[in-house]
């Protein structure tokens, strides 16, 4: 009987945990997703909100160029009309006077005068009346309108390839920098495990009198260090997974794996062809390029006030019981505005302003751009000449640490050149691995500043 209680139970527990899987959430055993430079730009502009609003920028400059377009088109309009009076029209009345005195002269003169029917004394008139209009030329308004819009659509594209690069760039810099506090983090548990295994040394040793306590207390206290340093890296490592994330747009809680290796990307050309580059390929340029125009197109639509305006018209209407007969009428309409108290130079005056302003920030834009790119490439360049110099102390570091553990091992130096030994290493690690990940930084603010996404 005890048994089969035991068994019962048992069967119960293993249903329960059968359950709590089947209903347990799927993040739980979710697979972190292998996160690469170029995959977190893309999830970067997948998610970015600020891209969105960019991007409804170029829709509704798209809806402005199809309205532009549109205004090339006829115009039809319908309108209709039911109206009620409290008495019959006076005109009404007097056309119904009319009409009686008529047939009164027809009853005279025995027909000589022919009879008219009397006006209806109805209270309600309906009708309809149908327009159209179709513009025949505009002083070539509607062509500077529609070029205006054009440039406008191109401006807004042209920002939103600029909005996607500054993007991109934030991603890079995000994505290096969580491999360069990964790598801090690494390096500073190397230096650790190290400093531990000295302390381990030197309490041996000093057990069998062949150090000095002191030489125990130095190691124990450069272990205390590198313990509170190996703490700082590894908060550093969380922070920029989450400032990582907030770039991305996703989960402040999402994690990655990485390739820890940083490799260096290559460096660009000579600094002539990417000053070349960067003022032919920003999207900036061309977004200016675009204001031009805009300004342009300003001058030309003032411009066509001066000019006469000619219009097909068209109209046909019917009205009810006033006249029953529909009538109809077609013709071109043409107009010019002889005297506006000026409005229409000032107007043109204005956009010549604009236009002279745009011209003026186009070059200013264009030495920025050249110091941009300049700067970004000497900061490359110091960079990648830091990783060599950075990789010759690693070397260095590295034998003199050695070097330092086997003169202390058999008892000819003291606890104090092996941990300077030690503290060097350290630094050179970091030193190094500073050095690259500054370089692909330096590489990545470069080909922004050349307009690479």
């Amino acid at each position: 009987m005890m048994n089969k209680t035991i068994q019962t139970t048992l069967s119960f527990f293993l249903l329960l945990s059968a359950v709590r899987l089947l209903v347990s959430p799927p993040q739980t055993c979710r697979a972190q997703e292998h996160l690469t430079v170029d995959r977190a730009v893309q999830i970067a502009i997948e998610n970015s909100l600020q891209r969105r609003m960019v991007a409804k920028d170029v829709e509704i400059a798209d809806e402005g160029l199809a309205r532009a377009r549109a205004e090339f088109g006829p115009t039809v309009t319908l309108q209709g009309g039911l109206y009620r009076y409290n008495a019959t029209p006076t005109i009404v009345q007097t056309n119904q006077g009319l009409a009686k005195l008529n047939n009164a002269l027809s009853a005279i003169t025995y027909g000589q005068v022919p009879e008219v029917s009397l006006p209806s004394d109805s209270r309600t008139y309906y009708g309809a009346g149908l327009n159209v209009t179709q513009p025949l030329y505009t002083g070539n308004k509607l062509t500077a309108t529609r070029r205006l819009a054009q440039a406008n659509l191109e401006h807004a594209r042209k920002n939103l390839d600029a909005s996607d690069n500054d993007l991109a760039l934030s991603a890079r810099k995000a994505f290096y920098t969580v491999i360069f506090s990964r790598q801090m983090a690494r390096a500073m548990d190397e230096a650790v495990q190290s400093m531990t295994e000295h302390v381990k040394e030197a309490t041996a040793y000093h057990n069998q009198k062949i150090v000095p306590k002191l030489d125990l207390l130095r190691a124990e206290e450069k272990l205390a260090d590198l313990r509170q340093q190996q703490l700082y890296t590894h908060n550093n490592e969380d922070l920029a997974q989450t400032a990582l994330n907030y770039v991305l747009g996703v989960d402040m809680d999402t994690r990655y794996t990485y390739d820890d290796p940083s490799q260096t990307l290559p460096m660009p050309q000579d600094l002539g062809t990417c000053i070349q580059t960067g003022l032919e390929d920003r999207p900036e340029i061309s977004a200016m390029d675009s204001q031009i125009q805009m300004a342009k197109q300003q001058i030309a639509i003032a411009q066509s006030d001066y000019l006469p305006t000619l219009a097909l018209v068209g109209e046909a209407h019917r009205y009810e019981p006033e006249n029953e007969d529909p009538s109809a009428q077609i013709g071109i309409v043409a107009s010019i505005e002889l005297f506006d108290s000026g409005r229409t130079s000032h107007k043109k005056a204005q956009a010549g302003r604009q236009l002279e302003k745009a011209l003026t920030a186009k070059k200013q834009l264009s030495r920025g751009i050249r110091l941009e790119v300049e700067k970004a490439y000497h900061d490359a360049q110091a960079a990648l000449k830091s990783i060599d110099v950075a990789q010759k102390s690693l070397e260095t570091a590295k034998e003199a640490l050695d070097a330092a553990r086997t003169r202390y091992r058999v008892g000819v130096s003291t606890s104090l050149e092996r941990l300077d030994a030690e503290v060097s290493l350290t630094r050179a690690k970091t030193n190094h691995i500073h050095a690259l990940n500054m370089y692909n930084i330096a590489v990545a603010e470069l080909e922004r500043a050349m307009g690479k996404e």
